[in-house]
């Protein structure tokens, strides 16, 4: 009867094992068994808000310039004939004149200088003609001249130093070097095609420019008639003849392929026009000075959304899309205004520009991709979208029993100093229909309890 009672506590064992089983299972379904709105991952509704200026704890903005110059610019600038502007340019070759080449590895003195020419390419599509077309004129410059500081009324005008030019106004031009002819089809069909002969001063000039105990005063390009030139960089090309093949003439090139960086002139423009500071209200972006539109946004914790009169809780929520809203004004008078697009970019500014100013020091490029400024389609009242979103992302991040410093950041075109003119939109002090919103789609933090 043994067996039959190993069996008997056998089943028992069995029976308390199932028992165990089942309730535990039971246990496991109603943990498990949970109401689907308050289940772990439900979803939260993605919300859109517009925020002006007076629904952020701050909203700053203001503008600084000289973060460019003529001298940096790309082009260079002549016009005349106009009532709004007269521009000139005004360049030199500071690098050393060769006064020996190589020929067949042997090292030869420059016997002379011969078929002195200056090339300069025209950028067509911001260029303006009259049909008639207009005289170019190279002519030699009178005085010394600064090219970073150089302006219509001083040849020099650095901190501590001043010195007019001493022939007045527009620069201290001479001699009549050479002058070319520019009719419109000459633009449609060759743009890199206004070469001045210096032929008959080859030799002089270029040892002139050799001599660097003297000072290089350089060469001006003015408008002889009318017409707006919108002009590349200058080249110089010339020939040497050697002392030991005089029957032999190389042609040098500068700038060339490879001496970029050895022969590349000084060069700037000088113009009669004093570009005015913003109007109260007004931002500006671009322009010779390198406007730059500088922002500061202190957003507070929660927002109120479109459609709702309730308000969000924005940090630590999932920011999906945040841009700047700005409108544009009216483009001021010629000349002043953008007369090419833009291309604009978002830094961020790593302080506090109401104290440190233009000196302030910045950060990297926030966004990748640029926004265009498209000056056609810009009128009163357009409105450009900058994306931020990187920006407001970092700032929702920041744990909310933690502080949090205002979103900082500074709109400026990318390169600098590309346009003379400049384009301007409405700030935090512009008429209500033309000030800045920003506009933020996110998801607001979902909380939920385990049972």
């Amino acid at each position: 009867m043994k067996g039959q009672g190993w069996l008997t506590r056998t089943s028992s064992v069995v029976a308390l094992v199932l028992l165990a089983c089942t309730y535990a299972a039971c246990a496991r379904d109603e943990l498990l068994s949970v109401d689907p709105e308050e289940a772990p991952g439900r979803s939260a509704p993605t919300v859109e808000s517009l925020l002006g200026p007076a629904d952020l704890d701050g909203w700053i903005d203001t503008v600084f310039s000289g973060f460019s110059s003529a001298s940096g610019s790309p082009f260079m600038l002549v016009n005349d004939g106009s009532p709004d502007l007269v521009s000139r340019a005004l360049f030199r070759f500071n690098a050393p004149i060769l006064d020996s080449i190589f020929v067949i590895d042997t090292l030869s003195a420059a016997l002379r200088y011969d078929s002195l020419r200056v090339v300069v390419a025209v950028v067509q599509d911001r260029s303006q003609l009259a049909s008639g077309g207009t005289t170019l004129q190279l002519r030699a410059v009178g005085d010394e001249w600064d090219p970073s500081s150089a302006t219509w009324d001083f040849a020099v005008d650095s901190p501590g130093v001043a010195t007019a030019w001493s022939a007045g106004p527009g620069g201290s031009l001479g001699v009549v070097l050479s002058e070319i002819s520019v009719s419109v089809d000459t633009l449609d069909l060759e743009p890199d095609s206004l070469i001045f002969d210096l032929t008959e001063f080859s030799d002089s000039l270029l040892n002139l420019w050799a001599d660097t105990a003297q000072a290089n005063t350089g060469l001006g390009i003015v408008v002889a008639d009318s017409g707006r030139l919108v002009l590349g960089i200058p080249r110089l090309q010339y020939n040497i003849i050697p002392e030991v093949n005089p029957d032999t003439a190389i042609e040098v090139a500068c700038p060339s392929a490879t001496s970029i960086f050895f022969c590349f002139p000084q060069k700037t423009y000088i113009f009669d026009q004093t570009t005015p500071l913003p109007l109260v209200g007004a931002l500006r972006v671009g322009g010779v000075e390198g406007w730059r539109s500088f922002n500061e946004l202190t957003i507070p914790d929660s927002v109120r959304v479109i459609g709702s009169s309730q308000k969000q809780v924005i940090r630590q929520s999932t920011v999906s899309r945040a841009e700047l809203l700005i409108s544009s004004l009216q483009p001021a008078g010629p000349p002043l205004w953008a007369e090419a697009d833009l291309v604009g970019t978002v830094i961020r500014l790593n302080d506090d520009f109401t104290i440190l100013g233009p000196k302030t020091p910045v950060g990297a490029t926030v966004v990748t991709a640029p926004f265009d400024i498209e000056v056609d389609s810009l009128q009163a009242g357009s409105v450009i979208a900058i994306d931020i979103t990187r920006l407001i992302q970092e700032w929702a991040a920041v744990p909310l029993d933690s502080a949090v410093a205002p979103v900082r950041f500074l709109i400026r075109a990318r390169p600098e100093g590309t346009t003379f003119g400049f384009w301007e939109f409405g700030s935090t002090e512009a008429p209500p229909a033309l000030r800045p919103f920003l506009r933020v789609v996110f998801t607001p933090d979902t909380e939920f309890a385990f049972p």
